[in-house]
């Protein structure tokens, strides 16, 4: 079932501003995640959009961007929640 457009504009933003912070590209990130560059940048566009939209995200692909991150999947959905 996919997100929402507005948890996948939050998703997004969360996202793109950890990235941000480690200085990591989105090809780096989705090696390190263990997805493809196209569906980080699938996941950080939702987050750029003014309409938003919905994105199809996998339990799997939400776990590994949370590792690379180095967050906890569970803080990376709780932030993007409530707008961070």
């Amino acid at each position: 079932m996919p997100w929402d457009a507005d948890a996948g504009r939050l998703l997004g933003k969360r996202v793109r501003q950890l990235r941000a912070e480690k200085n990591l590209t989105q090809e780096a990130l989705a090696h390190l995640a263990g997805c493809t560059k196209n569906h980080v940048q699938v996941i950080e566009a939702a987050g750029r959009l003014d309409v938003g939209r919905p994105i199809n995200l996998r339990l799997s692909t939400l776990f590994g961007i949370a590792e690379a991150l180095e967050v906890e999947p569970w803080d990376l959905i709780k932030e993007s929640a409530t707008g961070a």
